[in-house]
């Protein structure tokens, strides 16, 4: 940098935080719009209050325990690419997963040896524009072919209920398939992960069938994904299996 400043300088500048807010004030305004059509939406159908706050009580606690991978997720970045970026990155898409492997992949294409290297003005503008440009095609795909994707859904199912059903459960299962595959390939941290949450939930089924617990069931998945984390963790500290650059490499 000139005049011996840092890159952090401009990473932490005011128009970087003004900039970054910005696009957060856009997804949350999104979210209050979407909360407001879905209440419309369920009374129409004839859902009734208390079973829409059950299901925003459950979307909640599902959503809390991940919030906890991408806090931390949120201070790896922080320490070369400065608050407001990884601020605005992981408070739009939220994918910890994505945003260290680009920012991983970013810093070795320009030679470092991984991210935790020393950087500088050029490495974090790659970084910056990778995380940024890596994951636009996805949201390409959605903005421009989702309604041909609804032509389709329309076209194969053929306004039968029961193949909706299956074509959407398939659909479900394809999406879970594909992400158990990612770490079952990895292993490590990942693996244990995965292996440790798929037990914790099978127990919380068992707790709940046989012991007819059925309050379980709102906490069963924020339960599972604290247990694979914290078996992922004790096998790192005990063991030294996993860790960080699983995720980074």
């Amino acid at each position: 940098m000139e005049n011996g400043g840092s890159y952090l300088d401009i990473a932490n500048s005011p128009g970087m935080w003004v900039a970054c807010s910005a696009i957060i004030v856009v997804v949350l305004v999104q979210v209050i719009r979407l909360i407001v059509i879905s209440f419309r939406a369920g009374t129409e159908i004839g859902l009734t209050k208390a079973q829409m706050l059950r299901a925003v009580r459950s979307g909640f606690t599902t959503a809390l325990v991940p919030s906890i991978a991408i806090l931390l997720g949120l201070a790896i970045l922080m320490t070369q690419l400065g608050a407001p970026f990884p601020w605005m990155r992981l408070s739009v898409i939220g994918s910890v997963t994505y945003e260290l492997m680009a920012a991983g992949l970013a810093s070795k294409a320009l030679g470092l040896v991984d991210f935790y290297s020393t950087f500088d003005g050029q490495v974090f503008t790659n970084v910056v524009w990778t995380m940024s440009l890596g994951v636009f095609f996805g949201l390409l795909v959605v903005a421009l072919f989702t309604p041909r994707i609804k032509w389709l859904k329309d076209k194969v199912a053929g306004g039968d209920e029961g193949w909706m059903k299956v074509m959407t459960a398939a659909a479900f299962f394809g999406a879970v398939g594909y992400m158990v595959a990612e770490p079952a390939v990895k292993g490590g941290s990942n693996l244990i992960a995965l292996l440790a949450g798929f037990l914790c939930m099978g127990l919380l089924g068992v707790i709940i069938t046989v012991g007819k617990q059925n309050w379980l069931k709102e906490w069963a998945l924020a339960l599972a994904i604290v247990g694979g984390m914290a078996a992922a963790g004790l096998m790192f500290h005990f063991f030294g299996i996993g860790g960080i650059e699983d995720v980074v490499k």
